[in-house]
């Protein structure tokens, strides 16, 4: 009985916290937009003797665009994750549906790690667009935190798949009694 307890808990925590990062995440974008410049500044990858200041009106845009772009797929599984949680806070585990918004969580997730490191390229070769031939930049990196997004991504792709199949067995079993 406690264990249930627990878990109904630890559900309705993350659906709050699902719930608040959809608000969150425009936030985000406007945060980009408004302090565009010291983020600019902030980047370790493009030295800022690179980045002529302040930003034009088009690359605080670009930020901002690349910015919805990176966080989009995530955004979208956000919501897929909140009528997940919302599922397993009213019990119902094993279900076709559960499954498939999982899924659906998986895959932004996946394609938020994927999309981050181009969005350092694209971020380098827009802060550094206007500088004369030869002192423009192209920043390609990887870290070991878009390596973990995407195997987290996957693993939650094999919980999907193994959750899809517990809830046929589920059914199955559910039409014989």
């Amino acid at each position: 009985m406690a264990t249930h307890d627990r878990t109904r808990l630890v559900c309705r925590l993350l659906y709050v916290g699902s719930v608040l990062a959809i608000w969150l995440v425009p936030l985000l974008l406007l945060l980009v937009w408004f302090f565009a410049d010291q983020i600019a500044v902030a980047n370790r990858y493009v030295p800022q003797s690179a980045v002529s200041f302040p930003l034009t009106v088009f690359k605080k845009g670009g930020m901002v665009l690349l910015t919805a772009l990176v966080t989009a797929p995530i955004y979208w599984g956000l919501f897929a994750l909140r009528r997940f949680l919302s599922a397993c806070c009213n019990e119902e585990y094993l279900t076709a549906q559960n499954s498939h918004n999982l899924k659906r969580f998986a895959c932004g997730f996946l394609g938020t790690a994927l999309l981050s490191p181009l969005s350092g390229v694209v971020m380098s070769v827009l802060l550094t667009l206007d500088n004369p031939p030869g002192q423009k930049m192209l920043v390609i990196s990887i870290s070991s935190t878009q390596i973990t997004m995407a195997a987290v991504g996957c693993l939650l792709l094999v919980v999907a798949s193994l959750l899809q199949r517990a809830s046929l067995i589920a059914e199955e079993h559910a039409q014989i009694i």
